[in-house]
C-alpha cells in the first residue's frame, strides 16, 4: 500500500485513494466512525437501522432507483454495520467509479429517510433478527457477545432487538445521525483503477461544504467474564469460548494473532489436529482475535456432540494454558508467521480487501501502512512474544475475565462453565 495517498479536508473529512495498476475493476466508498459502541443501550440497533433506512432513498432516487442505477451499471452495491465503524461501499468497473462513489456520498450525506420508511425497514431489521436467532452458530456468538462485555455497547447486539427497535422513531434517527456522523468521522477511500485527480475533486465538492463538530465521545470497553447458555433443539452444541486479548493494532495484537492461527487457523492447527484429526470430536474449530480501538478477546469458536462438549472445553482450556507455559515450536512459529503474511499478500491483489485494510488502518494509525511495513512487522513476532500473548490471556482469566457461550441441547451446555471454571 506504498502508494496510497491521505488528505484531510479542511473540516475533517479524509480522503484515501489506493491507486493498484493495470487493474479494471475499483472499490468506494465512505465509512463513518460510527457503530454499535456510539450506541446507548435504549437506542440499541440505530446503528444498523440508519444503515438500512438509508437505501430506502437517497438523492434524487428512492429505493427502487438506486438498486437499477446500481446494477445496471454492474455496480455491487452494499453496506456493513459494525461496533466501531458503519461503511458504505461499492465495486465496480473503472469507469463507474466516479458514478459509484456519487451513490455511496448520497446514502451519506442525502438519505431522505422518510418517516413512513421507518417502521418498514423495523420489520426487514427483525427479520434478520429472527435469521440470526435461527442459526445456533450466529445466537452463541451474541451470547458469547454478552458474557465477554456486559453491561457495555460492545456486549449488546449489532442488530439490536424487538424491544429497542420499537422506541427508535424518526427524532432518535436523526439525533444519533446528527452526533455521530461527524465530518472527522468520515473517511472516503478508493481503491484500484482510479483517476485521483477527478477523486479528489468529487470528495471536495460533495464533502467540502460540511460543517465541523465534535463527535460523541464512545464509553471505554469493561471486559467481563461469565458463562451463557441457551437449550435449542438440535444436534449439536454450539460453543464459543474467549479469554482477554491486547487491543488493535499494537505489536501484542500481530503476536495474538500468529498464537491464534497456531491454536486453530488451519487444518495443522492444534485445535484441528487434537479435537478433529486424533479423536473425531469436532467436524470444524476455528481460534480468532476479535481486537477493538481498546480491548480485545482470544477466541475459540466450535460446534461439538452433546456427550463431548465438557471433553472440548476441557483440551481448549488445556491448549491455551500449553501455550503460555511452553510457548509455540520453531515450526509452528513459522509456519503461522508465513500464512499470515501470505494471507495478507494475496488479499494485496483485490480491491475490495486492500480498500478494507487501507480504511482499518487509516481509523486505527492515522495513515495507510506500507504493505512493506506490515509485512516486516508479522515477521519479527518470535515465540517469546507469542507465549507472553498467552499468558496474559491466562492471567487476565484467572483474574475472573474467562467467557463462554453455549447453544444446543441441555446435556452439552455445562461445557460453557466448566470451560470458564478451568482458569478460576
Amino acid at each position: 500500500m506504498s502508494a496510497a495517498s491521505l488528505k484531510t479536508l479542511s473540516n475533517g473529512v479524509r480522503l484515501l485513494m489506493d491507486p493498484i495498476p493495470g487493474l479494471a475493476s475499483t472499490c468506494v466508498g465512505v465509512w463513518v466512525k460510527a457503530g454499535t459502541r456510539a450506541e446507548t443501550m435504549r437506542e440499541n440497533g440505530i446503528a444498523h437501522l440508519l444503515e438500512h433506512l438509508v437505501f430506502k432513498g437517497a438523492g434524487g432516487r428512492d429505493a427502487r432507483t438506486l438498486a437499477e442505477e446500481a446494477e445496471g451499471r454492474g455496480i455491487y452495491l452494499n453496506a456493513a454495520t459494525g461496533y466501531e465503524r458503519t461503511g458504505f461501499f461499492a465495486r465496480c468497473l473503472a469507469d463507474d467509479a466516479s458514478f459509484a462513489l456519487g451513490l455511496t456520498t448520497d446514502l451519506v450525506l442525502k438519505p431522505h429517510l422518510r418517516p413512513e420508511d421507518l417502521a418498514l425497514e423495523k420489520g426487514v431489521v427483525l427479520q434478520e433478527i429472527g435469521e440470526a436467532f435461527d442459526d445456533p452458530e450466529d445466537r452463541c456468538g451474541v451470547l458469547h457477545q454478552f458474557a465477554a462485555f456486559p453491561d457495555h455497547a460492545l456486549g449488546r447486539p449489532i442488530l439490536g432487538d424487538e424491544a429497542s427497535l420499537a422506541g427508535i422513531d424518526q427524532a432518535a434517527i436523526h439525533a444519533f445521525r446528527g452526533r455521530a456522523y461527524a465530518p472527522s468521522s468520515m473517511l472516503v477511500a478508493v481503491s484500484g483503477a482510479l483517476d485521483e485527480a477527478e477523486i479528489e475533486d468529487q470528495v471536495e465538492r460533495a464533502f467540502g461544504g460540511l460543517t465541523p463538530f465534535d463527535p460523541a465521545a464512545t464509553e471505554p470497553a469493561k471486559v467481563g467474564g461469565r458463562a451463557l447458555s441457551e437449550v435449542r433443539d438440535a444436534e449439536q452444541v454450539h460453543l464459543t469460548f474467549s479469554l482477554p486479548g491486547p487491543r488493535m493494532g499494537g505489536d501484542e495484537a500481530i503476536a495474538a494473532r500468529v498464537m491464534c492461527e497456531i491454536l486453530g487457523g488451519g487444518m495443522a492447527s492444534r485445535l484441528f489436529q487434537d479435537l478433529r484429526e486424533t479423536r473425531g470430536l469436532v467436524y470444524s474449530v476455528e481460534a480468532f482475535c476479535d481486537l477493538y480501538e481498546d480491548s480485545g478477546r482470544i477466541c475459540v469458536s466450535v460446534g461439538c456432540g452433546p456427550a463431548d462438549a465438557g471433553d472440548v472445553a476441557r483440551r481448549t482450556a488445556d491448549h491455551l494454558v500449553q501455550m503460555a507455559e511452553h510457548g509455540p515450536t520453531p515450526l509452528e512459529l513459522k509456519r503461522a508467521v508465513r500464512i499470515l503474511e501470505a494471507s495478507m499478500m494475496m488479499a494485496a491483489e483485490s480491491p475490495a480487501a486492500r480498500c478494507e485494510a487501507a480504511v482499518s488502518q487509516t481509523l486505527l494509525y492515522g495513515r495507510p501502512l506500507p504493505l512493506a511495513d506490515v509485512s516486516a512487522r508479522i515477521r519479527r513476532v518470535e515465540a517469546p512474544a507469542v507465549q507472553q500473548a498467552a499468558r496474559q490471556a491466562i492471567a487476565a482469566a484467572e483474574q475472573g475475565f474467562a467467557a463462554a457461550a453455549a447453544i444446543g441441547p441441555a446435556s452439552g451446555l455445562a461445557a460453557a462453565p466448566l470451560f470458564t471454571a478451568n482458569f478460576a
